[in-house]
């Protein structure tokens, strides 16, 4: 924490640097302030500080060092219980140099890598974890968990060439009891036998060494109007099998329960293509050996391995000035399903997004709606934001669940909340 803390200080906005430094140091900084109040019980949830400074070092047109830090503080740690965070965000080194088959540019650092472009369901962008302390409600980019890893991107004739090599085991971080979005759905937590004493057990996770590392590939270009991309992810499952041992002891039966990360290979593929005012892109993933829970205690491990097939589909139209409007068609399938598993064979998932901009961009309103066909649950968000200048800008929004307690988005139904923020670039 001590050389965090250092880093991030060195990171801090400078005026100006002396020497011949002066026109190879690039730094800045974004403070961000957001208040949330709970809309049914009329209390604050949060009243949230995130200073995030960066800088950049080229040290020549053809090698340059990025690091950006962030320091987090809650005031009032409804939304977790560790109030104040200091994480470095990113510490990269970025270099092109030449190969047989062209220039190749390689990044090795603490980073994210981004697959896919679907707008917040998840198909193939899953190389980093995601902080779900906030559900799904935070940023994208502040909820992904950078990871130390080798990017190389090498040219293949008119394709680019993606390998990866994440060399750190991090996994999804989940909201713990009592905290405002922890899990509660029974889709998502297996239900005891009643009277039944449960021993939950530390999860356990791999080692940190390389033949534990996470690989990945992705070809990707452009040929008659399409972007393309042919995905393969050899990785640990970001979400752990809640493993299930039933006891018979003398005092009567016992369950333990350990939450353990396994191996997944995902192999997919993304599209899109313009058509006048309309974009149609695509994602497809299929993952080998998937666990999900259930509670049949005949599957004596508590989990049932299958294959899992998942699509978006997405139409995204610009046909009136200053608007936006996109859908998206998101399902999963389950290859293997038995009675007593939690989840579905099937998740169906549509959303629909529209943007509006006025006066000359200065403001901007924002709706995102996501509707689980399955459940009949969904999360509605409405968001306006104004631009004061290029430094600062200013947003109103509300977050609102509503359907059944089992739903992914129902189980937060008591969580609507409004927001009020603004964000400062230095």
């Amino acid at each position: 924490m001590k050389n965090i803390l250092l880093i991030t200080l060195a990171m801090l906005p400078v005026a100006s640097v002396a020497g011949p430094w002066q026109e190879h140091v690039e730094s800045g900084a974004n403070l961000e302030l957001e208040w949330a109040q709970l809309t049914k019980q009329n209390t604050s949830q949060k009243f949230e500080f995130q200073f995030e400074p960066d800088m950049t070092i080229n040290f020549h047109r053809e090698m340059q060092l990025n690091i950006a830090g962030r320091l987090r503080h809650d005031t009032i740690g409804d939304i977790e219980q560790d109030q104040t965070q200091l994480h470095l965000r990113e510490l990269t080194l970025e270099t092109l140099f030449e190969t047989r088959l062209g220039r190749t540019f390689l990044t090795l650092g603490k980073q994210q890598i981004v697959w896919g472009k679907a707008d917040g369901l998840k198909v193939l962008d899953v190389v980093n974890p995601q902080d779900w302390r906030e559900f799904i409600l935070d940023d994208i980019n502040d909820s992904r968990i950078p990871l130390w890893a080798v990017n190389a991107e090498i040219p293949v004739g008119d394709n680019n060439l993606q390998l990866i090599a994440i060399l750190e085991q991090q996994y999804h971080e989940r909201a713990e009891a009592g905290e405002s979005y922890f899990f509660t759905s029974s889709q998502f937590v297996p239900t005891p036998p009643s009277g039944v004493p449960v021993t939950i057990e530390a999860t356990k996770k791999p080692k940190h060494d390389i033949k534990n590392a996470d690989l990945g590939l992705q070809l990707s270009g452009f040929s008659s109007g399409w972007d393309y991309s042919v995905n393969y992810l050899y990785h640990y499952d970001d979400n752990a099998a809640l493993l299930r041992n039933l006891k018979n002891t003398l005092s009567g039966p016992s369950v333990t329960i350990q939450s353990e990360h396994k191996r997944s290979h995902l192999i997919g593929s993304a599209l899109s293509n313009a058509f006048g005012d309309l974009t149609l892109r695509t994602e497809v993933g299929y993952s080998v050996d998937r666990f999900y829970s259930t509670n049949k205690t005949s599957d004596n491990d508590g989990v049932v391995k299958t294959d899992e097939f998942a699509y978006v589909f997405g139409l995204d139209w610009f046909g009136v000035s200053d608007t936006f409007i996109s859908t998206q068609l998101f399902q999963s399938y389950l290859t293997q399903h038995k009675t007593g598993m939690l989840r579905d064979r099937t998740n169906t998932t549509v959303s629909i997004l529209l943007e509006q901009d006025y006066f000359n961009d200065t403001l901007k309103s924002r709706v995102l709606w996501l509707h689980s066909l399955d459940n009949e649950d969904g999360l509605v968000r409405p968001k306006i934001s104004y631009q004061l200048n290029d430094m600062t800008t200013f947003w109103l929004g509300a977050d609102i669940f509503y359907g059944s307690a089992a739903g992914l988005y129902g189980q937060f139904d008591q969580q609507d909340r409004a927001l009020l923020g603004t964000e400062i670039s230095i």
